[in-house]
């Protein structure tokens, strides 16, 4: 890590200086003062030996970077520098940048392990973004460009590629994308080609988010230093798997295009759907008002820092608990806004304008973070894409619960039972909806986008959005009728329609009650063919609530969730704790465990893939395990190990040759020999599968079948492979609808394989779960559906009410189209 020296001819400044840079950067960045003389009744001046002293201090091969108040500190500086060692006189900068602002600029790129060349480029420009918010730009803000700002010995690395997920880099991600761009060591630039905008910082999120890129967009990434061409990789990666983005906005695109130009009749109000469904309560309305902003001025700019510190500090701790309870219901992805938000909170380009604020302003710290947030929020909202403006709700929304703990004021979150009437919904407030207490949700402003109405939308709530004020003009307890569906919402509802509706809610309700009533008995066909209806789970809760809600066994336990967001793989003795939690939870249900499948979509830090054109097609599923030969036997003996005192199931997956599977068993054979070295119990017999996502494996299920134990059919990749679909892309999506019959087809040729064999067949796609499909997977004699655990007990009903004859006849209805 570069050193940092900072010389004033006040010894008390250069102790405040470092005290605010250890605030700004960190406790255990290397730095040191070197402030005053030390003679009696003469404190102010500059030394050299104790700028020499201090340099010496912090001194380590990455170099030091001195930074100076005025006048007679360089001549003291340079004459420090003459004192040094020549090899070490090499190694040391002093930085023609302001002290504070420099500092703090340094601070945080030597925290980085940015170089020493890299630390004074960014202390020299320090002053820019104060220059800008005066209106006086600086003449080098403007054509900065990173050639001038990193060094210029270091080959520059690019890659340049097409932005192809929906809504482009919005908040999440951009926020992998930072994410993933610090955890190397190199300087990343972002450029928008398509709308000439950058460069953007890779590691700030607001930079990236603000650049405005979206779907179709071009960018250009420059990167140097030690990681460079790493970290593109990296990126690229990511970039293959859409940056982790699997959100569709084809349902929102529909439903603003259906609301857009329809007039409310009456008390009708019109607005936006996003979540499905009817409620009838009274109004609870919900308005966490702001308190105002004090505007008095401050003297004491540390304390101020401090308390604004302190803030955010305890609103990632909030965003952290909103996060899990969220995971804690199963909504995993949805809990992905709190991870941007807390990015946000902790970006640069937010703290470093509230910070001069602060110092430089002499404003206070709640005046200096909503000036600063408010500055971001515009530049969001100045976008031209509508999903991207929509994330200037999401940082206001997280700039809100900042105040309010600056403020200190509590920000209730409790809901009264009825029908929440609010402004607009943030994602933190939605995380603690419960469903048994608000039956609906309706908001004056936001956008079916944004994260508080898809949070909403995860939990089941009816929801609507964009009412308009009208919505905040009805006075609470008045009657409301919500349809989630239609997007619409009347205040006290005439007593037709309030018959129309309850009506429907009834039949619904009787339905749902029964269905759940029933839900731990076995799924049978009026003629006598039982399925297997069993969940597909990530983690222990997700096993308990799979058994609650009627599930006979596993289909599909994704390990994943243990190697992700880690430097390291786990061991093997962690991953036995965890696989025997789960399968402890099933109380002697089956656990089918698949493998780790990596590769296309789930990138690993710890595991370095080769550059791969296309990953989806590449390096991925067991190929990577195969080629990882260590990483996958430890996975398979902790497997082995859990397996000698519970049923559990073993399954590859992404297997398109038999020679893969043969390649696997091998290996399995060679972690049973290592266990019973070890003396390790392992049971003789593990039933072990295939996943079929691939044409290739099901066109050549006869061959499998001879040698695997069962088939698990992956529909959602299956159905890509197959008709060289992404189901993402709203231009060919059509093509890849709930049942395809020629993926149809192929379920059929791997069921007759399977069961020649006296071998079972299992779907664990998301066709296993669709009402329209399941009499058809049922007519196939699909053996087991394995679902998102709240399916499963209108999945069993569904198999209840038909017949197997006349499931087959559909089938065949279909099939003769193939």
């Amino acid at each position: 890590m570069v050193g940092l020296v900072i010389v004033s001819h006040s010894a008390k400044l250069a102790e405040g200086v470092i005290e605010l840079l250890r605030e700004a950067a960190g406790p255990d960045i290397k730095i040191a003062p070197a402030g005053g003389m030390d003679l009696p009744g003469q404190p102010l001046g500059t030394d050299a030996i104790l700028i020499c002293q201090a340099i010496e201090r912090v001194y380590s091969p990455d170099g030091v970077v001195v930074l100076v108040d005025v006048g007679s500190a360089i001549l003291s500086t340079e004459l420090a520098l003459d004192l040094l060692d020549p090899a070490q006189r090499n190694q040391v900068t002093i930085a023609p940048a302001p002290l504070v602002e420099g500092g703090l600029a340094a601070a945080v790129q030597a925290r980085l392990g940015r170089s020493r060349d890299a630390v004074v480029a960014e202390a020299r420009t320090a002053l820019d973004a104060k220059l800008v918010r005066l209106g006086a730009a600086p003449e080098r803000a403007q054509a900065r460009t990173p050639a001038e700002t990193e060094p210029s010995d270091e080959p520059t690395f690019t890659l340049t590629l097409t932005v192809r997920n929906r809504l482009g880099l919005h908040a999440r991600p951009a926020a992998r994308f930072a994410r993933t761009a610090a955890r190397h060591d190199a300087v990343l630039h972002v450029y928008d080609l398509t709308n000439e905008r950058g460069p953007a910082d890779a590691k700030s999120i607001n930079a990236l988010a603000t650049l405005g890129v979206l779907c179709g967009h071009t960018i250009k990434i420059t990167a140097r230093g030690a990681d460079a061409q790493t970290a593109l990789d990296a990126l690229e990666t990511l970039a293959d798997a859409n940056f982790g983005d699997e959100e569709t906005v084809a349902e929102e695109q529909a439903i603003i295009q259906t609301a857009a130009g329809e007039t409310p009749s009456g008390n009708e109000l019109v607005g936006l759907a996003v979540s499905p469904g009817i409620a009838i309560g009274p109004a609870r309305l919900f308005y966490p008002a702001l308190p105002a902003i004090p505007q008095d001025i401050t003297e004491d700019p540390d304390r101020e820092w401090a308390r604004l510190s302190d803030a955010i500090h305890r609103t990632v701790l909030q965003l952290e608990q909103a996060r899990r309870t969220l995971t804690g219901r199963g909504k995993d992805a949805e809990a992905e806004i709190f991870d941007a938000q807390a990015l946000m909170l902790q970006d640069d380009a937010l703290l470093g304008p509230a910070r001069a604020l602060i110092y430089e302003g002499h404003a206070n710290a709640a005046q200096a973070f909503d000036r600063a947030s408010a500055n971001i929020a515009a530049q969001y909202e100045a976008l031209q894409d509508e999903y991207q403006r929509a994330r200037e709700q999401d940082l206001r929304a997280v700039s809100r619960q900042v105040l309010f703990n600056l403020l200190g004021v509590s920000e209730t979150l409790k809901f009264e039972p009825g029908v929440l009437v609010a402004p607009d919904l943030t994602p933190a407030e939605a995380a603690y909806l419960d469903p048994n207490i608000v039956q609906a949700v309706c908001t004056a402003f936001g956008a079916p986008t944004g994260h508080g109405a898809i949070l909403a939308k995860s939990l089941g709530i009816p929801a609507v959005v964009g009412l308009g004020e009208r919505a905040l003009a009805i006075k609470p307890g008045t009657t409301l009728l919500v349809d989630g569906t239609r997007g619409r919402v009347w205040p006290s509802p005439d007593a037709a329609l309030m018959e129309e509706y309850t009506a429907r809610i009834e039949t619904s309700r009787a339905s749902a009650d029964l269905t759940r009533a029933r839900r731990k008995e076995p799924a049978m066909t009026r003629d006598g063919r039982r399925v297997e209806i069993a969940a597909n789970i990530s983690s222990v809760k997700d096993a308990q609530k799979a058994v609650e809600l009627g599930a006979e066994a596993v289909g599909l336990f994704r390990t994943e969730f243990l190697f992700l967001d880690r430097r390291d793989a786990p061991g093997e003795d962690e991953q036995y704790e965890t696989y025997r939690a789960v399968a402890a939870a099933l109380e002697g249900r089956p656990l089918l465990i698949r493998t780790l499948d990596i590769g296309g979509d789930k990138p690993l830090p710890y595991v370095r893939l080769p550059r791969q054109a296309n990953p989806f097609l590449g390096l991925r599923g067991l190929r990577l395990s195969l080629a990882q030969p260590e990483l996958f036997k430890t996975q398979l003996r902790a497997i082995l190990r859990v397996a000698s005192d519970y049923p559990v199931r073993l399954m590859f997956p992404m297997v398109s040759v038999l020679q893969e599977f043969r390649d696997a068993q091998a290996l399995v054979n060679r972690a049973r020999i290592e266990l019973t070295a070890r003396g390790a119990a392992q049971p003789p017999k593990v039933e072990t599968g295939i996943m079929v996502e691939v044409p290739s494996a099901a066109l050549a299920a006869r061959a499998f079948a001879r040698e695997v134990d069962f088939f698990s059919i992956g529909t959602n990749d299956l159905t890509q492979y197959t008709l060289a679909v992404e189901r993402g892309n709203p231009q060919v999506a059509a093509l890849a609808d709930a049942m395809p019959p020629v993926v149809l087809r192929l379920i059929s040729d791997v069921v007759r394989a399977a069961h020649a064999q006296n071998k079972w067949v299992g779907i664990c796609g998301e066709m296993a779960g669709d009402p329209a499909v399941i009499p058809l997977l049922v007519g196939l004699d699909v053996d087991e559906l394995s679902m998102s655990a709240p399916l499963i007990p209108a999945a069993k009903q569904i198999v209840r009410e038909i017949s197997l004859a006349d499931a087959k006849e559909l089938v065949q209805e279909v099939l003769q189209t193939v």
